[in-house]
């Protein structure tokens, strides 16, 4: 068997090696295990590696009439979350054989429309979106017209049309504001970079105002700062802090990025979250298990929402779910980390 590493192998030659039909062999490379036995997972899996095939892509483009293309366009790349996602969406698309194009919008609706435009001239067979919102109708359009299409994390506020994967947020938020007040919180205010038409901003705050009305009868207290900039965060918190003098308050955090930048201001006026006020945040990102105190977080499966959103992709592209038929939108759970920037006030 070690002789055929001299030679390119055809797909009917390891089909022959293996014992099995070449269709066995193609759902395989494609990560089809339906109806597989793992013996025959194995051999096949053995096998392979034993003589070093590997699949001549640029045969299946031009049988399939395909280009094995994804293009894939994340809100703000330089976000832990944003990593996490592309890893998920990475693992399942190169699976199936696809290689993934990546482009950062930057938050920018324009630049978002434009690298999807410059993925579809390059003939890429299906997109998976992180939306930063402002271009629904845009992607809308799109997915009419039959392009294969994914929101991953971000659905549209206009539509239920296209398939979408994220996290119940709303509900998230307003759980997490319930939470705090039975902490023994009297005032809760929350914290965000600019909400703009951003979907998850949006239903946060939704889910927050919501929570402070319901469970209080007070008012919403919501700030909002621009990203990086530390002093007009810190003029935010001054203004919450002094509107509550000698008050117990917390701040709940739209995402790590506002949980960073008030962590920063906070350490700049000598304010110590889990003493002088609670704090709590979505995205539990690895630093906030290891900040001093840790910080309480709303955990979100963000690998598996990138997992997720590439495989309803491949399942349209595939016609398991034929263009047309009904859209799929999934919620994943998310779960609250209580660590020590959160104390009960009961407890002395």
């Amino acid at each position: 068997m070690n002789d055929k590493k001299k030679g390119v192998l055809t797909i009917d030659e390891v089909a022959k090696l293996c014992g099995v039909s070449k269709t066995t062999i193609s759902r395989f490379l494609n990560g089809k295990f339906e109806n597989m036995s793992r013996e025959t997972k194995e051999q096949i899996s053995r096998v392979i590696a034993q003589v070093n095939y590997h699949p001549n892509r640029s045969a299946q483009r031009l049988k399939a009439g395909c280009s094995m293309l994804i293009g894939c366009v994340i809100g703000d790349i330089s976000s832990p979350f944003s990593a996490l996602l592309l890893k998920g969406i990475s693992a399942v698309c190169e699976k199936a054989g696809y290689q993934v194009l990546f482009a950062d919008s930057g938050e920018d609706a324009l630049r978002e429309r434009r690298a999807v435009m410059g993925f579809l001239e390059n003939r890429v067979d299906g997109l998976i979106v992180n939306t930063c919102g402002g271009s629904d109708e845009f992607l809308l359009e799109l997915h009419r017209r039959g392009v294969s299409l994914v929101l991953a994390d971000r659905k549209l506020m206009s539509s239920d049309e296209i398939d979408t994967v994220t996290v119940p947020n709303e509900s998230s938020a307003y759980d997490c504001v319930r939470f705090l007040l039975e902490r023994g919180y009297a005032r809760v205010g929350f914290f965000t970079e600019t909400v703009g038409t951003i979907a998850p901003r949006i239903l946060r705050r939704r889910g927050y105002e919501r929570a402070v009305m319901e469970l209080t009868g007070a008012g919403p207290e919501v700030y909002e700062f621009a990203p990086e900039d530390t002093e007009g965060c810190k003029s935010c918190l001054c203004s919450f802090l002094e509107k509550f003098p000698g008050e117990p308050v917390a701040l709940l955090s739209s995402n790590g990025a506002s949980a960073r930048s008030l962590l920063i201001a906070m350490g700049e006026l000598g304010i110590e979250p889990g003493r002088e006020l609670g704090f709590c945040t979505f995205d539990d990102w690895d630093w906030l298990k290891i900040a001093r105190p840790g910080v309480s977080a709303v955990a979100m499966a963000s690998e598996t929402v990138g997992a997720k959103a590439a495989e309803l992709l491949l399942e349209r592209m595939s016609g398991e779910r034929p263009q047309g038929t009904k859209a799929v939108s999934l919620e994943l759970p998310t779960r609250l980390i209580i660590r020590d920037s959160t104390p009960s006030l009961g407890e002395g």
